[in-house]
């Protein structure tokens, strides 16, 4: 089956304009006050409007090579989200900041770093590298989508945007791969960039935890240890549950929609999310 055909098996890739408050976001370890896990998911929020912008240019890159009329709507999608993302995690960033947490740093760094990379990287490790970054997020959301009492102790406005979020890069967690299978094609050059991303992404996120508990001169309690150990390290935890779904990545004839979770999807849809809007 080849990366066009199976477009036509994968959900509409839907562009929802929500509107979270987060005034109910009011301390600072948001996260059951686990400095720790609260660092991780502030970290990672800070990394998503620079990220994601650099996500849309490396597909951008492309776009005028595209013929195909599927796969060209698609890019049109992913763009509305991934750009609607980066404005929804702007707006808890300036909430995450205001309590301490100075997430602004980070997304400054961030955008630094990957217009440096722009310039200097090949394009086609530029589209790669977006490839491997795309499979690490939407495995990232299966595992939210699948485990949604995970979230639990979140503010309720975090929580749904944390699911919203993980429905949409479900939605188009291939496209950046039929684009790059369509333009480029090799799969020694996406699994080389990935082992190599992969290591840069712990490292740079683990970093950028430290810098947060440093600026907020917190050190973690042994209660913060044991919980985050749990959820990363647990049996239902994070990292624990998305090493399988990581390794199929480097099988040389894996697409993302090899696994069909739109069923985590049109649950989702059900559950009545209110300031939804599709446009």
């Amino acid at each position: 089956m080849t990366a066009m055909q199976r477009i036509s098996g994968a959900p509409a890739i839907k562009v929802r304009k929500m509107d979270f408050p987060f005034g109910d976001i009011t301390e600072k370890y948001f996260f059951d006050n686990n400095s720790i896990i609260s660092t991780y998911m502030a970290a990672l929020s800070a990394t998503f409007p620079p990220g994601e912008k650099g996500f849309i240019d490396s597909v951008r890159n492309y776009r005028d090579q595209i013929t195909d009329p599927e796969l060209q709507e698609s890019i049109k999608g992913f763009i509305g989200q991934e750009g609607h993302h980066s404005y929804q995690h702007k707006a808890i960033n300036k909430v995450l900041n205001d309590l301490g947490l100075f997430v602004h740093r980070i997304e400054e760094d961030l955008e630094k770093k990957i217009s440096h990379d722009k310039g200097r990287l090949d394009k086609r490790d530029f589209l790669a590298s977006t490839v491997g970054m795309e499979h690490i997020t939407a495995i990232m959301a299966e595992y939210i989508l699948e485990n949604q009492h995970v979230l639990d102790p979140l503010p309720a406005s975090a929580r749904e945007l944390l699911l919203w979020h993980a429905v949409e890069e479900i939605e188009h967690k291939a496209v950046a791969f039929d684009v790059y299978e369509a333009c480029v094609g090799g799969r020694r050059r996406l699994h080389i960039v990935m082992g190599i991303q992969t290591a840069l992404f712990l490292w740079q996120v683990g970093l950028y935890q430290v810098s947060l508990l440093r600026w907020a001169k917190k050190m973690p309690s042994m209660r913060d240890v044991v919980g985050a150990a749990k959820f990363f390290l647990g049996k239902g935890g994070l990292a624990r549950n998305i090493v399988k779904p990581y390794l199929d990545y480097y099988r040389d004839d894996f697409h993302p929609w090899d696994n069909d979770n739109t069923a985590l999807i049109n649950k989702w849809k059900e559950s009545n999310i209110q300031g939804t809007t599709s446009v």
